[in-house]
């Protein structure tokens, strides 16, 4: 593999976005360690270097989470190599432990901590501001305002960082780091290095002795920190008029001077952060009469600058909030506030249709909660459809009773529509039933009647609130539908394709993680219902067992989310007994953040082969004794694997295996939609592949985006779906 960052010609200009200029600025500094996990916007800093790696002699890898990369990039520096680390900012909450006692031991070859803040969420489940972290560490950072700036901070941080022996933090926000820019290259440093480690346990051991000394070390440190930013490069003051002063960092600087007459202000740039460039602040702050500051998230400057006890117009008296990022308008909106520019012009809000996020066409994810979903399952009647034939009625019969006798039906033609159970959640006939003959079936959602109770009394049958119980006067015995097996003759049988067979979402709890597949709470799927952090859906559903919840409960993550952190939670559930079933979604790669290398897949961030690890073999060395694993494109076989977990008690495991349909080389043959459709809605109301959209008439498949999966011939009750032929 080759990148464009290794192009040796020191002046030349790179088209490079944020995250490439970082890793290009890491090996001009003579990187030789890099280590990461993916994180949008972070995940292109280590696909980068990992790409330069072997042309330019030095080691990255994936690890399999942020800690694990951080102390892998802690060991190198520890023997006097350069190394990086980089993850978005909630990864860097997995790597703080690590990281804030890495403040303490110090380190020895420069390292870079490179944090990819995520401001208006555009990836993430929570905006953070990494300025704050590095307050708490104890840590210097350095906040990019550009590609550029991303270069030339990541180069001098490893000059800061031997000079401090601590690590520094780079933060970029998802505008810097996917924003590209023509970005000046310098050269390769090559620095003669004694690899080697010094075993002086006083220095690397935390133990409370060490920790209380080094953390004086690490005081006297910050104040050299401090006058490091005092007169660092990348703060930088620009006099133009002594009437009003604007301090700023980060992209929000340069939508400012972007939007103003840039030579009518006095502008202050800061690019070191922390420690706090006072004296800088306060030298400019004389200088002019008013200070106005742009900062994105939180106001960390504004809040230094209050502590100085100078005046200035910060977030409240412009308007500009700590949630989301920063726009040009949204700044020229808050300038226009106190008269420095014109209000926006108001724009066209173009009418355009929503375009949520959604699961691939041919997707495996959307095939397993599509069976997921499937597992309790009711018909329902499409009363636009339905012309009171009662010909399902007559099916019904002679299905279940071999006569053709609507009294004997278990679905009901009332008022031109109908209507049969609906498998409630929480059914009102059984617990009116006098002599306890009905009961709920966990594994398919029906009503069982136990015959040797029931006496045919109707009370079941006047508590149904839509009136789809029926009494076989006969028998003198309750009549209520099984759904066929999941393959009713009545959906068949409708000569307008009004009955369809659909599933339930909110019949089970299901916990979810961080992945693709958290896409999975949008319809028409809506099958997950929590989702916190990398990993935590196995605990979560592990706290509900504890707390008193007597179903099964499932959790959901994918295969690279259970090497970063669902292991443990699977041994926890293994060795605390809960009765949960964790579904382990492989396929074979980290889909979301591109496609990046996983344990499972054979292959390292270099490129190298290497051990594919057994996720059935890792589940079962904890302590799972029920495994099973299924393809997700058979939703069949699917829902009845999940269908015999519920029976099962005790912790157990779905593995759900194929591989991500975008790692195809070549599609498979398209479906097509033949006449026998009748728009019943399995394919599209259901399912919901979006490479099928429904008309008037029938469905259709659009042959550019269908992956060619054939889930959708599996489900279609109608038998209306093919193969497209050449």
């Amino acid at each position: 593999m080759s990148s464009k960052i290794t192009v040796n010609k020191p002046g030349s200009f790179l088209l490079l976005n944020g995250d490439e200029a970082v890793a290009r600025g890491a090996v001009e500094a003579d990187l030789k360690v890099a280590a990461a996990y993916p994180g949008t916007p972070s995940t292109e800093i280590l696909e980068t270097l990992a790409q330069a790696a072997k042309t330019l002699g030095f080691y990255a890898e994936w690890s399999v989470n942020e800690i694990i990369s951080a102390e892998v990039a802690a060991g190198a520096s520890m023997t006097g190599a350069r190394a990086l680390v980089s993850m978005k900012h909630v990864g860097l909450n997995v790597a703080s432990d690590a990281i804030m006692t890495l403040a303490y031991t110090g380190v020895e070859g420069g390292l870079v901590i490179v944090v990819c803040d995520d401001p208006a969420l555009h990836s993430s489940q929570n905006e953070q501001d990494t300025r704050y972290f590095a307050i708490h560490s104890k840590l210097p950072l350095l906040d990019a305002s550009n590609p550029q700036e991303a270069l030339h901070m990541t180069r001098e941080a490893f000059n800061i960082s031997e000079n401090l022996h601590l690590p520094v933090i780079l933060r970029l926000t998802t505008r810097v780091a996917h924003g590209k820019a023509k970005v000046q290259i310098g050269d390769f440093q090559k620095l003669e290095r004694n690899i080697t480690f010094d075993k002086n346990s006083s220095r690397w051991v935390m133990v409370p002795a060490n920790a209380l000394r080094q953390h004086r070390v690490l005081e006297e440190r910050l104040l050299e920190a401090k006058q490091i930013a005092e007169n660092s490069q990348f703060n930088t003051i620009e006099y133009n008029n002594s009437e009003i002063g604007i301090i700023g960092s980060g992209v929000g600087y340069y939508y400012a001077r972007s939007i103003l007459d840039h030579s009518k202000f006095s502008w202050l740039k800061l690019g070191f952060v922390h420690p706090f460039p006072s004296k800088l602040v306060s030298e400019f702050a004389s200088k002019v009469k008013h200070l106005i500051i742009i900062e994105e998230l939180r106001p960390y400057i504004e809040e230094n600058i209050q502590r100085l006890k100078l005046d200035a117009i910060g977030k409240t008296t412009l308007g500009l909030s700590e949630i989301g990022e920063y726009t040009p308008d949204r700044i020229r909106e808050a300038f226009a506030k106190i008269g420095l520019t014109e209000k926006a012009p108001q724009t066209t809000v173009l009418d355009l249709p929503p375009r949520p996020p959604n699961l691939c066409p041919g997707c495996t994810h959307r095939a397993f909660y599509y069976a997921l979903n499937s597992v309790h399952q009711h018909i329902v009647c499409d009363n636009n459809k339905c012309v009171g034939c009662k010909i399902c009625e007559q099916k019904c019969s002679l299905e279940k009773e071999k006569i053709a006798d609507p009294t004997k039906s278990r679905i009901k033609v009332i008022n031109g529509t109908a209507t049969t159970c609906r498998a409630c959640i929480n059914p009102l006939c059984i617990p009116t039933c006098p002599n306890n003959a009905l009961s709920k079936s966990p594994q398919t959602g029906t009503i069982l009647v136990d015959e040797n109770k029931c006496i045919g009394c109707g009370t079941c049958s006047k508590s149904c609130q839509y009136n789809a119980i029926n009494i076989d006067t006969t028998k003198r015995k309750t009549i209520i539908c099984d759904t066929c097996q999941g393959n009713p003759a009545c959906v068949k049988a409708c000569p307008k394709h009004a009955l369809t067979l659909v599933g339930q979402s909110n019949d089970k709890i299901v916990t979810g993680d961080i992945g693709c597949y958290t896409l999975g709470v949008m319809p028409p799927l809506n099958a997950i219902h929590s989702c916190l952090c990398m990993g935590a859906g196995i605990s979560q559903a592990a706290g509900m067992i504890h707390a008193g919840i007597k179903e099964k409960i499932f959790t959901v993550l994918g295969d690279s989310t259970f090497f970063h952190a669902g292991m443990t939670g699977l041994l926890n559930i293994a060795y605390n007994k809960a009765n949960v079933c964790v579904i382990i979604l492989d396929n074979h790669i980290t889909a979301m953040t591109g496609h990046q290398p996983t344990p499972a897949s054979g292959k390292t961030a270099m490129g190298n082969d290497t051990k594919i690890v057994n996720i059935h073999e890792i589940a079962k060395s904890i302590g799972i004794d029920k495994i099973i694993t299924v393809d997700p494109y058979n939703t069949k076989a699917t829902t009845n694997a999940i269908r015999e977990i519920i029976n099962y008690d005790g912790p157990s495991v779905i593995i759900s295996q194929r591989p991500c349909p975008l790692l195809l080389k070549q599609r498979e043959t398209p479906y097509e939609i033949t006449d026998k459709c009748g728009t019943c809605g399995v394919c599209t109301v259901n399912f919901g592949c979006p490479a099928i959209t429904q008309t008037d008439n029938k469905a259709e498949i659009d042959p550019t985006l269908c992956n060619g999966c054939g889930v959708c011939q599996m489900i279609c009750p109608h038998e209306a779906i093919r193969r497209k032929t050449q």
